[in-house]
């Protein structure tokens, strides 16, 4: 199954593959997140009951999408399961712009800025 995360709006969309990430997760640096910071910057729409049969202990993906603008693209069911047991801390896969952009699909500048100017509203 191809795993891929997607985010957009009327201008276009930015599409991730996460299991390219995923493939070369070693490269990247895990930081520690605060669940429930991280939980208020990116709203669950998932199966409840699913997120609790998760593994915390994996990683989730955060990319930079610009400077202080971190996004969720992978792990929203743990990431969810996280908070429902009062977990404080979780880690993720920190992928800086120039990391995270390689594994865009079809990566078009003015669609990704356009994009991110809508997720630092």
């Amino acid at each position: 199954m191809e795993q891929k995360y997607q985010i957009g709006n009327e201008h276009g969309s930015v599409i991730w593959d996460i299991e390219k990430i995923l493939n070369d997760k070693d490269d990247f640096e895990i930081r520690e997140y605060d669940v429930k910071i991280l939980a208020a910057n990116n709203t669950f729409h998932g199966d409840e009951r699913y997120a609790m049969s998760t593994d915390i202990s994996k990683p989730l993906i955060v990319a930079e999408l610009s400077e202080n603008i971190d996004k969720l693209i992978d792990g929203n069911h743990r990431l969810q399961k996280a908070l429902a047991l009062g977990i404080e801390k979780i880690p993720a896969y920190f992928l800086s712009f120039e990391e995270h952009r390689r594994y865009i699909i079809d990566y078009n500048e003015k669609t990704y800025l356009d994009v991110v100017k809508y997720w630092q509203k």
